[in-house]
């Protein structure tokens, strides 16, 4: 299933600088869009020993109600090597990786091009809090974000008589935000004739979506 991401607000585009990283976030907006879209997530962290711990978890933005993410909600199992990590050392990096696609100079008109990547992913430093008391909101939020546009929704109470055996085995968590680095290489650097071939050539690649919204003014 090809994965568009939420409407990008224009009024909140903030037009790069000569100075400012072409492939920087347009605004906070696009992080939160990136987060909402591709919320599975690698979590990265260190034992006692220092060597690397990850895993693959879902995470939401917070707050809830939109603006800028200053933190995410999540939840894990509790044997999961992490919990033991967290409660060691708090500190955590985590990774959203939005979609990609290899972008061959064969698409162009003037082949006189080097090929590249196209992509989107964002890298938060983040202090993470074991929280017992919201597992029960992190789960609900959870399922509500991922069911919310099927047709026939599936929702907790389905399992209600083993709701609570479930809910044992795991644990909520939030991380809150030190350092946001995100990176939105979608052919800002090419010029317009390129990105219509690129956008052509992608076709319904779920990269193309991000690949407009980022070039649109330029595209008109």
């Amino acid at each position: 299933m090809t994965q568009n991401p939420p409407p990008f607000h224009s009024a909140a585009i903030n037009h790069p600088s000569p100075t400012t990283d072409r492939f920087e976030p347009r605004s906070p907006d696009d992080v939160r869009a990136l987060i909402d879209t591709f919320p599975l997530a690698w979590v990265v962290s260190a034992d006692a020993s220092g060597d690397a711990v990850s895993s693959q978890l879902p995470l939401l933005p917070l707050p809830e109600n939109g603006g800028e993410v200053t933190g995410l909600l999540g939840h894990l199992s509790r044997a999961n090597p992490l919990v033991a990590c967290f409660r060691e050392n708090p500190r955590a990096t985590i990774l959203f990786q939005g979609p990609d696609a290899y972008a061959s100079p064969s698409w162009y008109a003037d082949r006189d091009s080097a090929p590249t990547w196209l992509y989107v992913n964002a890298t938060l430093s983040v202090d993470i809090a074991l929280r017992e008391d919201l597992t029960d909101h992190a789960l609900a939020r959870l399922v509500e974000r991922m069911e919310r546009d099927r047709p026939q929704r599936w929702n907790v109470a389905e399992i209600d008589h083993r709701y609570h055996s479930l809910q044992r085995r795991v644990v909520a968590f939030t991380a809150t935000i030190r350092e946001t680095r995100a990176r939105f290489k979608l052919a800002q650097d090419e010029s317009p004739t390129v990105v219509r071939n690129t956008l052509d050539a992608l076709g319904p690649h779920a990269i193309a979506a991000w690949l407009h919204a980022f070039n649109t003014d330029r595209l008109e």
